[in-house]
């Protein structure tokens, strides 16, 4: 399997005035952790999970499903009923 990233020990600036000020704005502290980073080349795989979601697109998608299950069932309705007119004739 691919890998997506790395682990990395990572400055986050946290809110808060314990700690080391650094490079941090006023009002926030350095604190030193480790973070998973995700791989530069697996980063736009990521960047279009988090487009918002398209209600106007899923509606779309609900319509198609909702009609096409609808038209097979009703097909299968006549066929039944063309199967079973041919069993009694």
């Amino acid at each position: 399997m691919a890998q997506l990233g790395f682990v990395q020990t990572v400055v986050v600036c946290i809110s808060g005035s314990s700690g080391a000020q650094g490079s941090c704005p006023t009002g926030t502290s350095a604190s030193v952790t480790q973070a998973y980073l995700v791989a530069p080349s697996e980063a736009a795989r990521f960047d279009l999970m988090a487009e918002p979601f398209d209600s106007a697109q899923a509606g779309a998608f609900f319509g198609f499903a909702f009609a096409s299950t609808i038209f097979v069932w009703l097909f299968s309705l006549g066929l039944g009923s063309v199967i079973k007119l041919v069993r009694t004739a």
